[in-house]
């Protein structure tokens, strides 16, 4: 029997990717997330039996019931970047929690894990958390027993600063008391999944004058390292250019934190440019060939910012799912542990995300003809080819 999953909140479906990687026959019973380009990246690629649009008004009583729960509820009310509100967000993301805890209290799922900012539990000197944790732990019948933990991506295969709290609740009446987190692993170096050098990428170049703060912050990390006998044409700094400059930084080796605010990507010095789509994919431990781009560029790169990191969620999974009896711990390899996963993501590199068509494409292209052919008219013109009508002049 399949395992079923159902997903809130999860953007870019981190948690199924993670499972595919793992080898793990499952059903996708639903998913639901308020932004319409999150749904269409969802559907294009990994479509669930239902999907839903706001888990605010979501008759919960008729939602599937589960055995695997993810749900990323929105960070931006924790998170440093934020007002950090709390639950007190004005636009009522913080309160999402409490609908992601009733999904939990109705159904009872064998395993849940929950994912948000690790600045959550600092905020009003853990306040916030500790109102989640109450919440989660008051939950009867028959109970959970639930851990927490403060996981950073970079530690766990993939070259990325992205530092989040993971809050994992095994069923009491499954629990076999065996789960417990991954251990942390050697740094990888970025430039193993950065895409291969260009000739043009060797020159040195800057972001465009548009870009004003971004230029400015390239030329000072440049001018810094040099100054400190470094050359960042040959020594890979990932810069976090979209910042002001008390807050900018150049990282050697990793990615600073991919955030929805920068989804254009960090500058990457050796290659004279921003990360690409693909490149953030990797640092989401994400294969890009496996994926397509039903959106934008741009909302891509903010679905990146906001997903979960796959490597960190496939490794918490080869722990929880035996830990629940729903998979045999000889079922499941730790890739990251033994770096296949590592090796397998490195293999992409070069290799494109496939883009398919987008309703608006088709309206753009269809308006676009009409417009031609509107000119035409009022000039008197034919649809005809130029050739043609040459010869029937």
């Amino acid at each position: 029997m399949p395992l079923t999953v159902g997903t809130d909140c999860s953007g870019m479906e981190a948690p199924l990717q993670a499972l595919m990687n793992l080898g793990v026959n499952f059903s996708h019973k639903f998913s639901c997330d308020v932004d319409s380009h999150a749904r269409a990246t969802i559907n294009a690629n990994f479509p669930p039996e239902k999907m839903y649009d706001d888990i605010t008004t979501r008759d919960n009583e008729s939602t599937p019931s589960v055995q695997l729960y993810v749900a990323g509820f929105p960070c931006q009310p924790f998170s440093s970047a934020g007002l950090q509100q709390g639950f007190k967000d004005t636009r009522g993301r913080g309160k999402i929690f409490f609908d992601v805890a009733r999904y939990l209290e109705e159904h009872t799922p064998e395993i849940f894990i929950l994912e948000n900012v690790s600045g959550m539990k600092r905020l009003e000197n853990g306040k916030y958390f500790k109102q989640i944790m109450s919440a989660l732990n008051v939950l009867k019948n028959p109970g959970y027993n639930i851990t927490d933990a403060v996981l950073d991506t970079k530690e766990h295969g993939v070259p990325h600063s992205r530092r989040r709290i993971y809050i994992v609740g095994i069923r009491k009446d499954k629990d076999k008391k065996t789960f417990e987190f991954p251990e942390a692993l050697p740094a990888e170096p970025v430039d193993r999944f950065l895409d291969p050098l260009k000739p043009e990428e060797r020159r040195l170049a800057l972001p465009p004058k548009s870009q004003g703060t971004a230029r400015a912050n390239v030329i000072h990390h440049n001018k810094e390292l040099r100054a400190a006998g470094v050359n960042p044409q040959k020594t890979t700094y990932i810069m976090d250019v979209d910042s002001s400059s008390e807050r900018s930084k150049a990282v050697k080796g990793r990615s600073p934190c991919i955030t929805c605010s920068r989804r254009s990507g960090h500058w990457v010095s050796t290659r004279n440019r921003r990360q690409t789509l693909e490149e953030m994919l990797r640092m989401q431990a994400m294969n890009p060939t496996i994926l397509k781009m039903a959106v934008s560029r741009a909302q891509l790169g903010k679905q990146i910012g906001n997903a979960m990191s796959v490597n960190v969620l496939e490794r918490l999974l080869v722990k929880a799912l035996p830990a629940a009896g729903l998979v045999s711990s000889r079922q499941l390899e730790d890739r990251w542990e033994t770096g296949k996963a590592q090796t397998q993501l490195a293999k992409t590199c070069g290799k494109k995300i496939k883009e398919v068509p987008r309703p608006e494409d088709k309206i753009s292209s269809q308006s676009g003809w009409k417009s031609i052919q509107g000119k035409r008219a009022a000039s008197g013109s034919s649809s005809a080819s130029p050739t043609k009508r040459r010869k029937t002049a």
